[in-house]
């Protein structure tokens, strides 16, 4: 096995364990950065691999240029700050590029997901006290819904590549959506809603095997629980969320910063640089991955970083849309572009997306 293929391996399992507060590099970064060492060289020589390669590492070299701008106006060097993150990120994924078709790898990435996923779920009777919104080790309740996210699209991406039997794959799925219900976060129950909604519709198996574990579990559950919605918290939080229809307070739009897109135009085609955020009189960034690039970077950010996923309009497939969907809609109300797992978890889907098209080719052909 691969000194990476470890290395890796430790990555994904040590990832959900957040050591320093929001914002700084984290324990997995580690391994991360060392991945990005040891793999530099391929990385380098595959940056013009195709358009999306290509397209991403302008996008992150444009987005050092307006922040370097910035930060010389300004005065503020922690605006470069974000370019680094996303330097690292794009590194990252690069890392994966040119690991992802090695099936060791896919099946070495299977069982650190699996690891990390049975190591989280077995600590989490010891952290129910954090309340109805629980982060587990992360530094808030949004982190550990992005994580389990990511992690339910590359476990499906993986499960496919792999034929991995539903009996395997299945309870990794199943713990995801539990993190994500615990999370709270209604962006990312909604994404793993149309996940299921797909995933149960595919095929007759999937669907008589959800129904066969949905009466075992409501049969094990109801034997040894009161089940009154009352004390399941989280799922209780989750649906007043859902039903009140008003957006107050934190959920507001001028909250969440959307407003000094409107309030300040004249940035919207070169940028206006990533911080330093008391020049719009606020102290937040953008809840919003596709608000913050337009506004940050401006139109041309926007063309780049949109245009790296211009293949995704050929042959585009349900199954596709419904990955896509999982991770966009979570991200079009975060901000998720520092987070290198949202970056490969895109790279599965188009891995995905690419081998279908392939796939179809041939049969086309013959």
């Amino acid at each position: 096995m691969k000194f990476s293929h470890y290395v890796w391996a430790i990555y994904l399992i040590v990832f959900p364990f957040y050591i320093l507060p929001e914002g700084n590099p984290q324990l997995a970064d580690i391994f991360g950065s060392l991945l990005v060492a040891v793999n530099f060289k391929s990385i380098l020589t595959s940056i013009n691999t195709n358009r999306y390669t290509k397209f991403l590492f302008l996008f992150v070299i444009y987005t050092f240029i307006v922040n370097a701008i910035w930060m010389i106006i300004v005065g503020d060097m922690t605006i470069l700050k974000n370019s680094v993150f996303y330097l690292y990120c794009y590194f990252l994924m690069m890392v994966l590029f040119n690991k992802i078709k090695d099936r060791s790898f896919l099946e070495i990435t299977f069982k650190a997901i699996a690891i990390t996923l049975i190591i989280q779920a077995l600590s989490w009777p010891f952290l129910k006290s954090q309340g109805v919104r629980t982060q587990m080790f992360f530094n808030n309740p949004n982190q550990l819904a992005l994580w389990s996210l990511c992690l339910l699209v590359i476990v499906y991406v993986l499960s496919r590549f792999l034929n991995t039997k539903t009996v395997y794959s299945m309870p990794l799925l199943l713990l995801c959506t539990f993190f994500v219900l615990i999370s709270a976060s209604r962006a990312a129950l909604a994404g793993s809603l149309v996940f299921w909604m797909f995933y149960i519709i595919k095929s007759r198996k999937h669907f008589v095997i959800f129904l066969l574990g949905l009466l075992i579990t409501f049969i094990v559950v109801d034997y040894n629980f009161d089940l009154e919605l009352k004390n399941f918290a989280a799922l209780e939080y989750n649906m007043d969320r859902f039903s009140n229809n008003t957006i107050s307070g934190k959920q507001s739009i001028g909250t969440r910063g959307f407003n000094r897109i409107v309030e300040n135009p004249q940035y919207l085609f070169l940028g206006a640089g990533e911080g330093a955020y008391e020049r719009f009189n606020e102290d937040i960034e953008l809840h919003s991955i596709f608000a913050n690039v337009l506004f940050c970077y401006g139109l041309i950010g926007l063309f780049l970083y949109l245009g790296a996923f211009a293949l995704f309009v050929k042959q585009f497939s349900k199954e596709i849309f419904a990955l896509i969907f999982v991770i966009t809609f979570f991200a079009g109300v975060h901000m998720t572009m520092r987070i290198p797992l949202f970056w490969i978890t895109l790279l599965f889907v188009i891995y995905l997306h690419e081998e279908k098209i392939r796939t179809n080719n041939l049969i086309n052909t013959d």
